[in-house]
């Protein structure tokens, strides 16, 4: 066992956290969300603070997902399901396999470097991609209503089919203070956070309709261009 890993192995018994999804030296590694092939207790649920309590994600034969949501629900923003995990890295990339379902609103995303209060989020960064767009955006908890705010950060105009998969694919630099964004085979979008903390933690987040994810591959370093480069 590596110095590191057993440092890792410590600090997981001293503070009860979820074990890391810790990639050893430069090996990237996929999560298949399939029946029986990942490992719940690398993962935490969330919940936004308004919420009474966390909701999960259901557990399909090739996927999880989530289903549509009441009208009762949708008012009361409760059509939000977050899964996390701890990437293991500060300075990586992240691919989510995805379906958006066809309901209209519909909006499975991905969310970076939160900090939370118990299984409550406070801040994070939220990447939605709906059939139109795929929208960044600050998530940060009001302190006094502890209601959920959303600035929103940039937009991509861009149609994503909802009866296929997609790839998005998310880079990520403590360093940098820089996130790189890509869905499918899209332009990367690059945004730099100074005033957001980049951490290891990364996650799953369902809302709107039906969401089903199939994959999540964690890569050290990442491969997204942080610039553009001439063509070979």
């Amino acid at each position: 066992m590596t110095k590191r890993m057993l440092l890792v192995l410590c600090l997981v018994i001293a503070t009860g956290l979820p074990r890391q999804l810790a990639v050893p030296d430069d090996e990237e590694r996929t999560v298949s969300f399939a029946e029986g092939q990942w490992d719940a207790a690398q993962w935490t649920p969330l919940r936004l603070p308004l919420h009474p309590e966390v909701q999960t994600l259901v557990q399909r034969p090739d996927c999880l997902g989530t289903n549509g949501f009441t009208q009762e629900q949708i008012k009361q923003k409760l059509d939000n399901v977050l899964l996390m995990t701890d990437s293991g890295t500060d300075e990586g990339e992240f691919e989510v396999v995805f379906r958006i379902g066809p309901e209209k609103g519909t909006a499975p995303g991905v969310f970076l470097s939160p900090t939370c209060t118990g299984d409550a989020l406070e801040t994070g960064i939220a990447v939605f991609v709906a059939d139109y767009t795929m929208a960044v955006w600050m998530v940060k908890t009001d302190p006094e209503t502890r209601e959920t705010q959303y600035d929103h950060l940039a937009s991509l105009a861009r149609w994503q089919d909802p009866g296929v998969q997609h790839v998005l694919r998310c880079r990520y630099s403590k360093a940098r203070k820089m996130v790189a964004l890509q869905v499918d085979d899209s332009d990367v979008v690059i945004l730099r956070l100074p005033e957001h903390e980049i951490n290891s933690r990364v996650g799953i987040w369902a809302c709107h309709g039906t969401c089903e994810y199939y994959s999540l591959t964690i890569r050290p370093g990442g491969k997204l261009p942080w610039s553009g480069t001439p063509p070979q």
